[in-house]
């Protein structure tokens, strides 16, 4: 019997880890979203030929095209994968936390289970 408690409480544990797990990575996951998309909307605008920073009264065109060696195009992949890594992971958290979900909204909308 012991034995099974043990098991149980290595199994609580586990799930514990997972789900800090997944939590720090979509946190980070959400940072890198950020960003991402402030490089990609105020550092290298679109339409602007190039010219982002010099109509903003920046270094001017030849510095616009790439930040940290890299296009508005591949900061807009790593954002596109980020975003994709992101909803697989909110996705894992919902099943993870299911049975929480529908004892929360059992609970909000007055819905018990029948004895007997």
């Amino acid at each position: 019997m012991n034995y099974c408690l043990f098991c149980l409480g290595l199994e609580i544990m586990k799930r514990v880890t997972l789900n800090f797990i997944i939590d720090l990575v979509s946190f980070i996951c959400l940072l890198g979203l950020a960003f991402t998309g402030f490089i990609i909307k105020f550092t290298l605008p679109p339409g602007t030929g190039g010219r982002g920073q010099q109509l903003h009264e920046g270094l001017g065109r030849e510095h616009i095209k790439t930040f940290g060696s890299m296009t508005r195009h591949e900061w807009g992949d790593i954002h596109f994968y980020l975003a994709v890594v992101f909803a697989v992971l909110i996705v894992v958290h919902i099943i993870l936390h299911w049975g929480w979900i529908k004892n929360y909204f059992k609970s909000l909308f007055g819905i018990s289970r029948k004895v007997g």
